[in-house]
């Protein structure tokens, strides 16, 4: 059996802690999505092979019972500055460019599901 889940690579990119990741904000006034609110941001990892992972804050609380603190994190980025640092890397993953690209590319809690 495969493991499909991503949190662990996630974790080990962190060293186990996710206050070693680099908050995004979401910042958008309404779900583009379509989601009844905005989300709670998201946590931004790179793996040893420079992998961007993405993780959101509702995925962290679920597992953990933690409210994420963006303050508590090793930086902070707007979704602008997002968006801009890695516009190329956007393009060539998100293949929806109308959609939510933090959406496209956040990490699912898949854990204990085959592949």
């Amino acid at each position: 059996m495969k493991s499909s889940c991503k949190i662990y690579p996630f974790l080990r990119a962190v060293r186990g802690n996710w206050r070693n990741a680099i908050f995004v904000r979401c910042g958008c006034d309404s779900c583009m999505d379509g989601r009844p609110s905005p989300c709670a941001g998201f946590l931004l990892a790179v793996d040893e092979c420079g992998q961007i992972m993405l993780l959101s804050a509702e995925t962290i609380h679920t597992l953990t019972g933690e409210e994420v603190e963006p303050s508590e994190c090793s930086a902070t980025l707007s979704r602008r500055a997002f968006d801009s640092a890695f516009s190329k890397y956007i393009e060539w993953h998100a293949p929806d460019p109308a959609a939510c690209t933090l959406l496209q590319l956040c990490l699912q809690a898949e854990c204990g599901r085959d592949s």
